[in-house]
């Protein structure tokens, strides 16, 4: 659990360095499978998964509730070169598992909530997924895909050369450090400017109309920053905070994957999926207030 108190700029980076590093092994190792199996297996590991397809939604969702944020970013990468549908990149969105679930788990008398976030996110992400894609028209990535710069375009030239697991390997780095770099450099500003305004505090002010509240939360949640989660949590926890807008505001929150989205994504296209992940966090908050 990374509980952050910042003095300086070093303690930012390195703190940014902390919440981030993860990342690099989990993407290299996805990024490498997808050219190794393309390659020497002749097998689409997307298709195999059923991350594309009619399964897109349920798969995307199970990605995301592995609390590891660079999923949310995988699949960000996928929808932009239009492997996946919008459905399913919403559905791995709000199902993105963060730093809320070890704050609840060192609350031992709390821990029990675990399961119900972690259910609620379940169907959130499943049932938004699927009716997002049931309600859209074009349901893929319409834009330019982003451009993968390497000496040698490893995945597009399978038919033509034998396998180099050498290029393999340096393609797949190149990607993962070049992903990396964009969400190290926007968490260091991100974090620094909550530095600025105690989040934690905010959050725990918010003793308003349950439906305000859930609102704030989910736009609070969008921050792509583990201090928002965190923030959401303790409230959750100590000041009262509805389950209603803890759920919108930790299913907003979608790990570093939209900073991707908006780096290398249209910006059209980026604000749609953005506007449709909060709508549907939002949604979810006030349906489950009202159930309670």
């Amino acid at each position: 659990m990374h509980t952050h108190s910042y003095s300086n700029i070093w303690e930012i980076i390195l703190g940014s360095l902390g919440d981030t590093y993860l990342m690099i092994p989990i993407l290299f190792i996805l990024y490498f499978a997808l050219e190794y199996f393309s390659h020497t297996k002749q097998l689409d590991l997307i298709s195999y998964l059923k991350i594309s397809g009619p399964m897109g939604p349920l798969a995307g969702t199970l990605l995301g509730l592995i609390p590891e944020c660079g999923m949310s970013v995988f699949v960000t990468s996928l929808f932009l070169t239009r492997r996946v549908s919008i459905g399913t990149l919403i559905a791995t969105y709000l199902a993105t598992s963060d730093e809320a679930l070890p704050v609840l788990i060192a609350n031992r008398e709390h821990a029990i909530y675990i399961f119900y976030i972690l259910g609620l996110k379940l169907l959130i992400g499943v049932t938004s997924g699927y009716l997002i894609d049931f309600l859209l028209s074009q349901k893929f990535y319409e834009g330019k895909a982003p451009e993968i710069k390497s000496s040698h375009a490893v995945e597009i030239d399978v038919e033509l050369h034998k396998t180099r697991y050498w290029e393999i390997t340096i393609h797949s780095l190149k990607r993962t450090f070049r992903i990396y770099f964009w969400v190290f450099v926007i968490t260091i500003i991100i974090a620094s400017l909550l530095a600025f305004t105690h989040s934690a505090e905010l959050m725990e002010s918010l003793n308003v109309n349950p439906k305000i509240q859930i609102f704030i939360a989910a736009v609070f949640g969008l921050i792509p920053n583990c201090a928002a989660s965190i923030a959401i949590a303790e409230a959750f926890l100590h000041t009262g905070l509805s389950l209603g807008a803890t759920i919108a505001g930790l299913s907003s929150g979608a790990g570093f994957g939209p900073i991707v989205l908006f780096k290398d994504g249209e910006i059209k296209t980026s604000i749609k999926i953005l506007f449709l992940t909060l709508g549907s966090a939002i949604s979810w908050g006030l349906i489950i207030n009202f159930a309670l």
